[in-house]
């Protein structure tokens, strides 16, 4: 299942959980399983690894190594109560963590997650909550956005985590319903988004800077592939999974959407306000909205054309100080290139 579907499936089935075992079983495995993790390889999921503080449920591991302790609690036990984290589950968890070496520690009830930092001078427990989501009381937007953080391809980027993602959820008066409304507001509106992943590639000898694409005319031209060069290394970025979209293939609609998704994967936050294309509130009236990404914190209306895109994208390298390439085809773009 798709982590989308997992969360859905979770809120429904949250009643019929009655202990920490079925929440382990019926809730926490299969999201971890979404995130990317093998749950039943013993050499990325360990379940009750002893440290001298006691038995942690899970030990996540990459390359063999623990890179965080993931302490479950029932469904029905809080993590989060009036915006602050459960002081002490969390003190508990990073005594294990800090009894093994290990920094990162992830405390659950499959509903609510916080990933806490073991150690860091000067700061209480509550205080290092670096990531926290509520299922119940967050969009379906945010939680997806949010949980990714946890997933094996990005924990140990945890460094670029928003800071903003640390505050923890408080609870929408819902006039007796157990998760808010979705109105018509940019909270609650389901904005496109998506995600990518990255390989490192030589200088790609086929593709165009987006420099020199500037103010050409690419009508009838379409791209094929996007490359960015950051701190002097290139990186082919393909989109992985999308919500909200139509279809995942590259196109001038999606390209700016997929770069400022990758330089933010990279800590890179100095985005410039491009009018409505780019910017940190909808520029568009809501009957426009179907056709605004949300990156983060960022609000991407979708390019109308190849001209429009190549412009955002400039404003992204100036702004950002990398290189972005376009690999494109069509019947007149030999031309352009």
């Amino acid at each position: 299942m798709e982590l989308a579907e997992i969360v859905e499936r979770v809120k429904k089935i949250k009643a019929k959980i009655p202990n920490e075992e079925s929440t382990k079983l019926h809730v926490i495995l299969p999201t971890l399983k979404a995130l990317g993790w093998d749950i039943f390889n013993p050499d990325e999921l360990m379940p009750e690894t002893r440290t001298e503080e006691g038995r942690p449920d899970y030990a996540l591991k990459i390359n063999g190594r623990t890179v965080a302790f993931l302490e479950a609690k029932s469904v029905r036990e809080r993590i989060f109560t009036d915006g602050r984290v459960n002081s002490k589950h969390a003190r508990q968890l990073a005594r294990y963590c800090f009894d093994r070496g290990v920094d990162l520690g992830i405390l659950t009830n499959g509903l609510q997650w916080a990933l806490i930092k073991a150690y860091e001078p000067g700061k209480s427990v509550e205080e290092r909550v670096i990531l926290a989501v509520d299922l119940m009381n967050q969009s379906m937007e945010e939680v997806i956005e949010r949980l990714r953080w946890l997933s094996k391809d990005f924990l140990l980027k945890y460094v670029n985590i928003p800071r903003e993602y640390a505050k923890i959820p408080t609870p929408t008066p819902t006039g007796g319903e157990d998760y808010p409304k979705q109105e018509a507001s940019k909270e609650g509106y389901q904005f496109k988004t998506l995600y990518v992943s990255a390989q490192e590639v030589e200088e790609p000898p086929s593709a165009v800077l987006v420099r020199e694409l500037f103010g050409k005319d690419l009508k009838d031209c379409f791209p094929r592939a996007v490359f960015v060069n950051v701190n002097g290394r290139w990186y082919r970025v393909q989109i992985s999974y999308g919500e909200q979209w139509r279809g995942l293939k590259l196109a001038w609609s999606s390209v700016t959407s997929v770069v400022v998704r990758f330089l933010m994967d990279k800590g890179i936050r100095d985005f410039p306000e491009v009018g409505k294309y780019l910017s940190r509130v909808p520029r568009v009236s809501d009957r426009h909205w179907n056709a605004v990404a949300r990156i983060g914190d960022l609000y991407l209306y979708l390019p109308e054309n190849g001209k429009k895109a190549v412009e955002v994208l400039r404003k992204i390298e100036e702004s950002t100080g990398t290189e972005i390439a376009l690999e494109i085809l069509g019947p007149k773009c030999n031309a352009v290139s």
